[in-house]
Parts: C-alpha cells; structure tokens; sequence
C-alpha cells in the first residue's frame, strides 16, 4: 500500500466546510455493585473515584485514488524504446493513498486472437513484463473489464490476470469474483469490475450486478465497483437516461447500473470507457464518477485533442462506515505522445463542472484547488 496524498483536499459540501470525523459520546463505566460496607462505628469510609473511561478510538479511514483509461502502447508497432520505464514519471507523485486504481486498457499479453471474426478492429497489447510498469509507478489493483481486455483472448486474459500478480499487484473485473485487498489499517477493500460483454460481470445484467456487489459488501469493509460504461468521445460527454448504444452495441443503461451498485452496498463506483470525461453525482450519500477519461495511451495509443486528452486523478478519503471525509481531484491530460502530465490549466476542472448539470441538485463540482463539492445533505 502507498502513503495517502497530503494534497487530499478537506472535502466541502456546498457552502459548508465539514469536518473529516463527528465526535464520539464515550460509553459509560458500569462496576459490580459492592457489598455494604461494615459498621466502624460512624466513621465516614473513604468514597471511591470512578476509573475513567478509555477514549473511544476515531473511525479508521483509507484513501481510494482511480485515474482513468491507461496503456503504455501496444506491441508491436507501437511500443517505447525504454520499455515503458519513464511513461508515467510526470504523474507517479499522485499515484498515492491505500488502494490505487487504474482501467487497464488492454493486454498484458502478446498472443494473437480475432476478437471480430475477421472484421476491422483495434488491439492494445503489451508484453507481460510491462505489468511491472504499473507497480513500479505505484498501483496496487488494475480493472481488466473492459473492451480490450481481451484483445488477446481469454488465454491472453490469463496470462494478464498472472503478470499483475506476479508484480505484486491484484486484478479486478474477472467474471462473478471480488477482488479483496487489506490496507495497512486493517480495513478490507473489495473491488469489483464490470463491463457489457459476457465474459466479464455484465453491467446490463442488473441482478448479476446487485448479486456480486452484495457479495463484496458479505467480504469487505469497504467496496468500489469500476466499470466500462458508456458511448464513446467528444459527442458522449454527458451522461443520458437510459440504454446507450455504441457502434452496435448494447452498453446499458449507465445510470440505473451505477445506482445499482450504490444500493446493494458499494461505497463508491468509478466509470471510465468513454474516453471523456462525464460528470459526477451524489447518489444516496456516495460518490459516482462516471467516467475519468483517457489518463494515459502512450506512442499515441488515444487521440489527444481537446476533451480526449484532459482527464483526473481522483482520490477519496473514506471512514470505515462509508463517509466520504475528503475528495480531491487532480487535473491532468497526455502529453504529446500521450504521457501523463499535470495540467496546470486545470483544464479538467471546468469540463467536471459543466458537466456535473447533468446531474443537477445532485451534481458534485470541483473547487479552485480540486476538491469535490459535495451537495449538501
């Protein structure tokens, strides 16, 4: 686990600074009742103080930090000449906090697979050593879920699923099964990825949904669903009522699968997919981003212009009983050969609030200084 981000901002709610924890009422001593005290004659016996109570201990609390769509290339025209070693060196000071999360956009596997029965289609594939790309840069779990997860098929899934282990790190998003972490604190996280495909938890599927989240609550203190929703680029930054459609396909319907998840107990629920950034909500007191866009495609793996190539790191602070006390959100966008970078413009942050409208009274915006601004109660 890695050392929570000082630059975790105090979360605000919309005119109201709120303190991270409430305080406690300390439960009272109760002592065996003792027996009369024998007669000596009048003389008052000395009275007893009361031990004092031991000071009830704050609520633990972890960070969870997710960053969006992620890839250091594809092999084998467009790979790095060092192997990946530098490709996120702009960002690794805010890959920090409890459990850090990215949307693994591809294969960590180089076998072949015709994933569109001879059809046009795009592969983002790596080699397995590349998983230690990722660890070195300070994630503890990758989200294989997606719709190039498999882009070298269900034995170069595999072969994915052992390279993130064998780098020390865990993976979410495989079919029906949560994903547990312990933090240092001894809380346990529970993960679980969800894509429209049949090989992965299906996010159409609202009782598979309802079901394995309701597992993960059984097996952790804390759950995070993360999930490949939604239409793809600049036309499909706002997040619509109901079914979306892509190129064909049947992606669901966005919101009622991330409400879904909410009341069947996860904590929070992150989205990426899109290749945009989409706004965020307050559903039921939790935290729903829906999409936190393209972070990183190296060699030029992602178109880069305008909305395509600004995303956020987001990090939130969370109490073991599922109060969020800080949330901050980092702007950044790829660089020219889509490297993650800081952007200093803070460009991130005016398509966050804009599109928090989608959502209105309900809508989380995002302060001068990246924190969330989280309706009030």
């Amino acid at each position: 686990m890695h050392t929570p981000s000082p630059a975790a901002a105090t979360l605000r709610r919309r005119g109201l600074l709120v303190a991270s924890a409430a305080g406690l009422a300390a439960a009272a001593a109760c002592s065996e009742e003792e027996p009369p005290p024998a007669d000596d004659g009048g003389a008052g016996a000395a009275e007893e103080t009361p031990s004092e109570s031991p000071s009830p201990e704050p609520p633990r609390e972890i960070t969870i930090t997710h960053v969006g769509d992620t890839m250091p290339g594809s092999y084998p025209n467009q790979t790095a000449s060092d192997e990946g070693a530098s490709f996120f060196d702009g960002v690794t000071d805010l890959l920090t906090g409890d459990v850090v999360i990215a949307n693994l956009e591809g294969a960590l596997s180089t076998l072949e697979f015709d994933k569109c029965g001879g059809g046009q289609c795009t592969y983002f594939r790596l080699p397995a050593e590349y998983a230690q790309v990722f660890a070195d840069a300070g994630f503890d779990v990758l989200n294989q879920a997606n719709n190039h997860g498999w882009d070298a098929g269900p034995d170069g899934a595999t072969e994915t699923q052992e390279a993130v282990r064998e780098a020390g790190m865990e993976i979410c998003g495989i079919k029906d099964e949560v994903c547990l972490v312990e933090t240092e604190n001894g809380l346990t996280v529970g993960l679980v990825g969800f894509a429209p495909y049949t090989f992965y938890t299906d996010n159409r599927d609202l009782d598979a949904v309802a079901a394995l989240v309701a597992s993960a609550k059984e097996q952790a203190d804390i759950v995070i669903a993360t999930a490949h929703l939604g239409a793809e680029g600049t036309d499909h930054r706002h997040v619509p009522e109901g079914v979306e459609t892509y190129l064909g396909e049947d992606r669901g319907d966005t919101r009622a699968f991330a409400r879904t998840c909410v009341d069947n107990g996860a904590d929070l629920v992150f989205g990426h997919g899109p290749h945009v950034l989409r706004g965020m909500e307050l559903y039921n007191g939790k935290l729903i981003a829906y999409s936190l866009g393209n972070f990183g495609g190296g060699q030029n793996l992602f178109a880069t212009d305008g909305p395509l190539g600004r995303s956020a790191v987001v990090s939130v602070t969370i109490s073991e009983d599922g109060t969020i006390t800080a949330a901050q959100a980092v702007a950044t966008r790829m660089d020219g050969d889509g490297y993650p970078q800081v952007d200093e413009d803070n460009g991130a942050f005016d398509d966050l609030n804009e599109l928090a409208d989608d959502f209105g009274d309900a809508g989380v915006t995002v302060d001068d200084n990246g924190a969330l601004v989280l309706p009030a109660a």
